[in-house]
């Protein structure tokens, strides 16, 4: 991995920057307190964003804004890769906001958590190495903060120990033995439940055994029964079949019995028929001879003729009438006349200019004009008297007219009745000679169904005697029944006795292979506790060991290295215990690491971390961060000639890109590129 640039905008000091790194060496130059530090967590927070305790959105946005981000580029195997996570001030705190990560040409955009399992993926750490405290590998590989780089040398070794056996995977080991000893737990409980369930298998065998003996004196009794119930259904259907041949002689006789009575039903019904029939002739007789004496006289000539009157008198009412209706308008308009006439003298009589030419009117003049009108109403009035004397005529005519015309109409109306009257003679005589037809008819059938019910008769007393034989044997039949019955009963409840004896002996079956297979899985838990005990927990523990003996050994010569490289004193040498604690003898005696100066302690450190490092390096295999280390401020105490100490070890190093955070002037020259820092009003720049 090898970081190209790192894009700041309000993360703490910095309000916007764009900072590019190169390969080889790189120093972070400036006086304390100017940023330096701030790139370098901005860096691990592009990586893994927020780390509770270590890296907080409140420590790195910057004071009085709302929003800021950090965008970093790097590439790992030449392929180039860009994150950018984004921070927001809330109401109540400082959260990561939703960022993106761009991977060659493919963008990802996703929430922190999201964008954090990408980049563990890519850069290869495991997911359990990087918690929402710590983040193992990164800070014990690449970058350690300043406060925190003697944190490791000072703190309870079995810390110290449950850290290492994390970075390496060397804990698994333990949480199997954990595993093991929780699962041979378990075992123990199963033994113990199994032990119970299998105390009573020779008792429930001997019961199973005794049920089957039971099962088979059961079984031999409803043999026993079933042959008395073969018999006995033998001489049932004997019984069955006479008492069939009885019962379809008795479905014989009752069918005769049902003839004779519908044969009796009919007879009486057409004999009833027959009274019937009498009486309405008789009727129709009476009515005949009544209508004939009245139609007597009657004389259809006569009452066509008056038919013919009627329609001329009715003609002549309609001739009046439109006559009356001229004489009506004729009055109308002469009456209207004269009211215009009457008006007009009126008018002449009050006028006194004409209203055309606006000239007096004379007296002459009107005088004129008023007995030409007088004339006009004189002759209307003889004309009117004229019309009301021919209307009064008119009206006698029609008078007269009406009585003659609704005296022939009384008669249309008896002749109507009369005709009614002739219809229904016809219909009575034509109806009374089809009753004389129908009781010749009924008479006939009556006599046919004498013979048939005398024959039924006859035929019916030949099964007189045969219900009292049915009876006989419908008794025999149903004492065999009930005998049948009784077999089967107890057959039923010895079948039920076998099958609730069957049921139990299937419990106790079940049970006893339920107990089979817990005395074999008995067989296999201590065997498999056993094997667990004495091979597997001791094969562990040397793996473990051998492991563990491995890490110690390179680790335990890269540390002697580096410190030898640090400090060149026969006196002062450096050593791990076997809990991987810095051992130090000076002057052939042990010594206290509080005792030592304070360069002494940082070589120390120093000398420790790069001794994780590359063991981290060479034991995971997984991670792609080998290639860069950052030192922060790793020179703390050094004097002139440990400083010239720390450019053998960076050439040591071989890396293809290290970062070295420093304030001291002299490590300037023994880097390939130098990125400075400079402050100024709070506000943090890069200069070139």
């Amino acid at each position: 991995m090898i970081i190209n640039s790192l894009k700041l905008k309000n993360i703490r000091s910095y309000t916007d920057e764009n900072i590019n790194f190169s390969e080889g060496s790189t120093l972070l130059s400036g006086d304390i307190g100017v940023g330096k530090t701030s790139i370098l967590l901005a860096i691990e927070f592009a990586l893994f964003g927020i780390i509770r305790g270590q890296i907080s959105g409140s420590t790195l946005l910057r004071h009085g804004k709302n929003e800021g981000f950090v965008e970093l580029e790097f590439s790992i195997t030449n392929k180039k890769i860009i994150i950018k996570r984004n921070l927001k001030r809330t109401s109540k705190s400082i959260v990561q906001d939703s960022g993106h990560i761009i991977v060659g040409d493919e963008k990802f955009e996703g929430t922190p958590i999201e964008l954090k399992s990408k980049i563990l993926e890519l850069i290869g750490y495991p997911d359990e190495l990087i918690t929402k405290s710590k983040s193992y590998i990164y800070r014990y590989t690449v970058y350690t903060a300043q406060e925190e780089m003697k944190h490791i040398l000072f703190e309870g070794k079995d810390e110290r120990l449950d850290v290492l056996r994390k970075i390496f995977d060397v804990d698994k080991y333990q949480r199997a033995r954990d595993n093991i000893q929780n699962y041979m737990r378990e075992l123990r409980t199963q033994r113990d439940i199994l032990q119970t369930r299998i105390e009573d298998l020779d008792d429930k065998q001997k019961e199973f055994d005794e049920y089957s003996e039971k099962i088979i004196l059961i079984s031999n009794d409803i043999k026993t029964v079933e042959e008395k119930i073969t018999q006995q259904n033998k001489s049932l259907f004997i019984h069955k079949k006479t008492l069939s041949e009885f019962e379809d002689g008795i479905k014989k006789f009752s069918e005769l019995k049902k003839q004779s009575e519908l044969k009796n039903l009919v007879k009486r019904n057409l004999e009833s028929q027959h009274e019937r029939l009498v009486l309405e002739a008789k009727r129709s007789e009476h009515e005949i001879q009544k209508l004939s004496e009245e139609l007597k006289d009657f004389n259809v000539e006569k009452s066509t003729l008056e038919k013919e009157n009627i329609l001329e008198f009715e003609n002549k009412i309609n001739a009046i009438r439109e006559n009356l209706l001229k004489i009506n308008s004729r009055e109308s308009e002469f009456k209207t006349k004269k009211i215009a006439a009457e008006k007009l003298i009126g008018q002449i009589n009050s006028l006194d200019k004409c209203p055309v030419c606006k000239q007096d009117v004379c007296v002459n003049h009107k005088q004129s004009v008023c007995e030409k009108e007088e004339a006009k109403i004189h002759l209307i009035d003889e004309k009117l008297l004229d019309l009301s004397e021919l209307k009064q005529k008119r009206l006698e005519e029609k008078e007269n007219i009406s009585i003659k015309l609704k005296s022939l109409q009384d008669k249309e109306k008896l002749f109507e009745a009369n005709k009614i009257k002739i219809n229904s003679l016809r219909e009575k005589k034509s109806h009374l000679e089809t009753l004389s037809k129908q009781k010749i008819e009924l008479q006939e059938n009556i006599q046919k169904l004498n013979s048939e019910i005398t024959l039924l008769k006859e035929q019916k007393d030949n099964y007189a005697n045969l219900e009292l034989s049915y009876e006989k044997e419908k008794g025999m039949y149903e004492d065999s029944n009930n005998q049948l019955s009784k077999f089967k009963s107890e057959e039923s409840g010895l079948l039920k006795e076998k099958e609730t004896i069957e049921n139990v002996q299937k419990r106790i079956s079940t049970e006893i292979e339920r107990k089979i297979k817990s005395k074999t899985q008995l067989i296999k838990v201590k065997e498999a506790r056993h094997w667990l005990t004495n091979f597997f927990l001791k094969l562990i523990y040397i793996i473990e060991k051998h492991i563990m003996l491995q890490i110690h050994q390179e680790f335990n010569s890269f540390f002697e290295q580096w410190f030898n490289l640090l400090i060149e004193d026969e006196n002062l040498n450096v050593s791990l215990d076997e809990e991987f604690s810095p051992v130090i003898n000076q002057d052939g005696y042990e010594a206290f690491l509080e005792n030592l100066s304070g360069g002494e302690k940082t070589s120390v450190a120093l000398a420790y971390r790069l001794s994780l490092n590359r063991v981290i390096n060479d034991f995971v295999g997984t991670i792609k961060t080998k290639d860069l280390i950052i030192l922060d401020e790793p020179t703390d105490g050094f004097s002139t000639e440990q400083l010239d100490k720390l450019r053998d070890v960076l050439y040591e190093l071989k890396m293809k890109q290290i970062i070295i955070v420093s304030h001291e002037p002299k490590l300037e020259s023994y880097v390939d590129n130098i990125i400075r820092v400079h402050k100024e009003e709070h506000i943090s720049r890069v200069l070139s």
